[in-house]
């Protein structure tokens, strides 16, 4: 008998990656910096080449003062070529101006310039950066890099408009932290745009929810529109039906299959982010039940491999509709490339 190393391998629950850089992003958005951080840095150990993952988890860092970790991942997304090349420089740029390395941010933008690679629309942004870290180095400026966390907003009347769904999922993330004002009348257009994607419009009520917003605004969402007053919210994993579904789930699947109750609840969390402040219409058990059919589903099995085939008789009208909103929702793009 061979009592030698076993050969392990790895088995990664599906999406995982993704899984990882949602919750990053919520995270991120309720201010919890250390969880927010931890989780990209997972996400980036599966996938080092997702340059999505890679400027979001130097953003965590940022934000949670890791500069010097920060810079280390910077460094590595533009010596290999990874992500949006000028995303990561300016994330590089406000980390080396934090940590008050001006002689790298000038040596940096005066080398893009000089091989004219600075794109028109950074032109501005990069020559204020240029003259303030020279100001510094020329000791006409006291360093306060504080004061310039906004600038790559500021001039901008709209900051998410024409931009891809990641980089738009990005910017969201960092105005939980930031002044919204200039940005006012682009977020609650978008949030009442049945075209904009339901993460996007997710992430913007997020956003005022945590800037306190008390004036009712409009959602278009999978086919409906409703108002609320986003400061009058709860967190979206706070809300009673959400504990609710989750603690059915638990009592259907824990003891008998605790990796296929990880995956249902997941699934669930994933859905009840796109729909917020949207919930599912059905009973907390029902849902509950139809998600438990979904994860079997995947794996080829049915409610009866958990005896629950009557249960699914008597519901079997609901559990098919709250199964097609589940597909419907499970077929929504995840904002990772």
């Amino acid at each position: 008998m061979n009592k030698g190393k076993k050969d392990t391998k790895i088995v990664q629950f599906p999406r995982l990656k993704e899984r990882l850089f949602e919750k990053g992003l919520e995270a991120l958005q309720n201010s919890q910096l250390d969880q927010a951080a931890g989780l990209f840095e997972q996400a980036y150990e599966i996938d080092p080449e997702d340059g999505e993952i890679g400027a979001a988890y130097v953003l965590a860092l940022y934000e949670n003062k890791q500069y010097g970790r920060a810079k280390e991942i910077c460094k590595e997304l533009l010596h290999e070529g990874i992500g949006d090349y000028f995303k990561v420089v300016e994330l590089y740029l406000m980390i080396l101006i934090q940590l008050n390395e001006h002689k790298e941010v000038v040596s940096t933008i005066s080398a893009l310039f000089d091989e004219k690679e600075v794109p028109l629309e950074k032109e501005e942004h990069f020559s204020k950066l240029l003259s303030f870290s020279k100001r510094v180095l020329e000791g006409k400026e006291v360093p306060s890099p504080e004061s310039n966390d906004d600038t790559r907003h500021s001039s901008q009347e709209k900051v998410l408009k024409g931009k891809e769904l990641q980089e738009q999922t990005l910017i969201l993330a960092e105005l939980v932290n930031r002044n919204i004002r200039p940005y006012m009348t682009e977020l609650l257009a978008t949030l009442d745009e049945e075209d904009t994607h339901p993460f996007i419009q997710t992430m913007i009520v997020n956003v005022l929810r945590e800037h306190g917003f008390h004036e009712e605004v409009g959602i278009s969402k999978f086919g409906k529109r409703v108002t609320c007053v986003p400061a009058s919210l709860e967190d979206v994993f706070q809300t009673s039906y959400y504990k609710e579904v989750t603690e059915e789930i638990d009592e259907l699947i824990a003891q008998r299959n605790p990796s296929l109750q990880q995956q249902v609840i997941e699934t669930f969390t994933r859905h009840s982010f796109l729909l917020y402040p949207l919930e599912m219409e059905w009973p907390a058990e029902k849902t509950a039940l139809a998600y438990l059919a979904f994860g079997l589903d995947l794996y080829g099995e049915d409610l009866s491999a958990m005896g629950l085939e009557e249960k699914a008789a008597d519901e079997e009208s609901e559990l098919k509709s709250i199964g097609e909103l589940i597909g419907k929702l499970e077929g929504v793009t995840s904002p990772v490339l």
